[in-house]
């Protein structure tokens, strides 16, 4: 693990990563790392700005067109501009115009919208993230800048040549702002990161992240090893009805898990049985229990609507109660493989 620039992390006095909200604070930093990055050219391959006299054939790049970039931000990421205001009526009873997008110097046009990356305009938490999953998407590191000249001094910006379909690591770019952005949530307490996948991602509760970073299972079963994987990605989706599913998802793979050693149909108790017993390591009272455990779990699976949507069943009635079941059914789980050989190195 890589040690924190900041003196308060080291000393174990930074702030818990719990928040799931973005604050002024955060928002603040977004904006400001976001604005460097259309300044220092990162986002130049993806919004270029060709602006050399000497080059009339625009083959050069001489920066980030921060129009073009401003509206195809806002084209993608629509929450990000404030509602128009209503028009005031002009003398003659008519509406006067609205202006659209950045700032006009028509007299007669209304007060012009704010910019998408106002740092005092702090937006919901969904669409500012969005906005960091917009910037991870195009953003890039020039691998050179030379000065010129020409008419006025500006800088001409090269990108390496890559291959997106073939290329399956970070550029550097990438990496850079996936550090910068986890810092930023880091020392603000933010519970999201941005993933391998460069898009961004909740960390879950603080109890849950060693047992999901760790959760790599190798049960010689496809079908399960595919349905707790999905389940874990859901879990760390920053969508509600992602994790919604992921509850879904890992009760149809433990009700599969209980058939691993017998296979499926009129074995499935004794497949479960036999599990246990090998999970329990020769100890009865571990077995049992585990066997309570195994019983209560799936009790709560029938009870409430995640296997079934009738309605004599009850809702999980909160985010944070879907979280502690998940976590709660994913420790059994994983002691269970663990403990039987199924689970990666």
């Amino acid at each position: 693990m890589t040690e924190s620039a900041f003196y308060s992390d080291r000393a174990g006095l930074g702030r818990a990563r719990v928040s799931e909200t973005i604050s002024a604070e955060a928002w603040a930093g977004l904006t400001a790392l976001i604005q460097q990055r259309i300044d220092d050219g990162a986002l130049a391959r993806a919004f270029p700005l060709y602006a050399c006299p000497d080059d009339p054939g625009r083959n050069t790049i001489t920066g980030t067109d921060e129009e073009k970039f401003l509206r195809s931000l806002t084209t993608h990421v629509p929450d990000l501009i404030e509602p128009p205001a209503a028009p005031d009526p002009g003398e003659d009873g008519k509406s006067a115009e609205i202006a659209f997008g950045w700032p006009s110097s028509a007299s007669h046009v209304a007060e012009p919208r704010r910019s998408p990356l106002d740092p005092d305009k702090v937006p919901d938490t969904a669409t500012a993230l969005d906005l960091v999953d917009f910037v991870a998407l195009h953003i890039d590191q020039p691998t050179r800048r030379s000065s010129h000249n020409w008419n006025f001094d500006h800088t001409h910006f090269s990108f390496r040549q890559h291959d997106s379909s073939y290329d399956t690591e970070l550029t550097p770019g990438q990496d850079q702002l996936r550090h910068d952005i986890d810092l930023l949530f880091a020392r603000n307490g933010i519970a999201y990161t941005v993933g391998d996948d460069m898009r961004v991602r909740r960390l879950g509760p603080t109890e849950a992240r060693p047992l999901i970073s760790e959760f790599s299972p190798a049960t010689g079963d496809s079908q399960l090893d595919n349905k707790l994987k999905d389940a874990m990605a859901r879990f760390l989706s920053r969508e509600p009805a992602d994790r919604r599913d992921a509850l879904e998802k890992l009760w149809d793979a433990f009700e599969r898990l209980k058939t691993l050693e017998l296979g499926g149909g009129s074995l499935k108790k004794s497949s479960a049985s036999q599990l246990l017993t090998r999970a329990a390591s020769g100890s009865e009272p571990f077995r049992a229990l585990l066997e309570a455990e195994f019983k209560t779990l799936t009790g709560i699976g029938n009870d409430f609507t995640i296997r079934h949507h009738e309605h004599d069943k009850e809702d999980v009635p909160t985010d944070a109660a879907s979280d502690y079941l998940l976590v709660r059914l994913t420790s059994v789980v994983s002691v269970v493989l663990r403990h039987t050989g199924r689970m990666a190195s």
